[in-house]
């Protein structure tokens, strides 16, 4: 038998390493072994040498979570599952949003354990941390590759002096492909679960972006003083992208409100609004309506709410306009 990964499964932590003969006992028939290690810093050193197929890491007395941490700085692949006595719910949360392949009692049967860590191992890895890691290289590629061709092309333009009618349809053109490429690089940031929220304002986040393009004639107004518990920089994009959005298809002489809610905030306008039967569509990768728009503003922003455990959902505003509302509670 021929592994795809690694061969030994270490066991850090009494939870962990108290396991390590039922388990072994549970892959007899495997050449897969299960060996106990002293701590972190072991597993760190045994990570390097490219045998190890995947952690069983004890949440008790060492702190499961830390411990994960501290192994994904070396390891953005191997299979982390964590052990636990008395696992509460609140922790499993927090456990599985940090990233943690899976968190388990400490008595679960050892041939569930056993068939458990074998999926994982196999299996293409669903770590958000890693899933963003390959996402990130291969779109970063992506839009690296691509671009350099366009700029062939901007220069090549340059050189023609193509001139009107068809110079500026060509350029904005390239610019709407370089706008989809810089998005493309960006979705794995964006994208993976914030885990570290801080206290914000909602209205100065919402001016900050309002502020970071030119919006010609366009109004902001802020109905809030609110706060909210989020990645700054990505709640910003999210506002960006709802600005530009409500800028796109009501014009430059539209007024945008945000404001909040018993459950979050919302952007509105008074723009022509979003019809009843494309109101789910709209934040859908690519779904577009003007000439301007990629189609994805309002994808970007269902994302970055997603990131925050959050939901969104477009709705009319009290002007006829459009709505987007951001529910940040259950």
């Amino acid at each position: 038998m021929t592994l795809a990964r690694g061969s030994v499964y270490l066991a850090v932590g009494t939870e962990a390493t108290d396991r390590v003969s039922d388990l072994s006992d549970a892959l007899d028939d495997s050449p897969v072994s299960v060996e106990a290690v002293a701590d972190r810093a072991a597993v760190r050193d045994r990570l390097a040498d490219g045998t190890v197929r995947a952690v069983v890491v004890g949440d008790g007395e060492d702190d499961g979570i830390d411990v994960f941490e501290a192994l994904r700085a070396v390891d953005d692949a191997v299979p982390v599952v964590v052990l636990a006595a008395d696992p509460d719910p609140d922790r499993v949360e927090t456990a599985l949003m940090a990233g943690v392949t899976d968190y388990l009692p400490a008595d679960v049967d050892a041939e569930l354990l056993a068939a458990r860590l074998e999926a994982y191992a196999k299996r293409w890895p669903t770590d958000w941390r890693t899933a963003t890691a390959q996402w990130d290289d291969i779109s970063s590629g992506i839009s690296h590759d691509a671009k350099n061709p366009l700029n062939v092309v901007m220069g090549r333009l340059d050189l023609m002096e193509v001139g009107e009618p068809h110079e500026e349809p060509l350029r904005r053109s390239v610019d709407r492909v370089e706008s989809f490429l810089t998005d493309l690089s960006r979705i794995g940031s964006v994208g993976r679960p914030v885990t570290d929220p801080e206290d914000v304002s909602l209205a100065d986040v919402a001016r900050d972006a309002w502020s970071a393009a030119d919006r010609g004639g366009a109004t902001l107004e802020v109905a809030t003083e609110g706060t909210v518990d989020a990645d700054p920089d990505r709640l910003r994009l999210l506002f960006e992208r709802l600005f530009d959005n409500a800028v796109d298809h009501g014009g430059e002489a539209v007024t945008v409100t945000v404001g909040e809610t018993d459950v979050g905030f919302y952007v509105a306008d008074d723009g022509p609004g979003i019809p009843d039967d494309e109101r789910e569509d709209v934040f859908e990768l690519g779904y577009g309506t003007t000439r301007n728009g990629e189609g994805y503003g309002l994808f970007f922003a269902r994302v970055i709410a997603r990131a925050h455990g959050w939901t969104v959902v477009a709705g009319e505003s009290a002007d006829g306009g459009a709505r987007i509302d951001v529910s940040v509670s259950a």
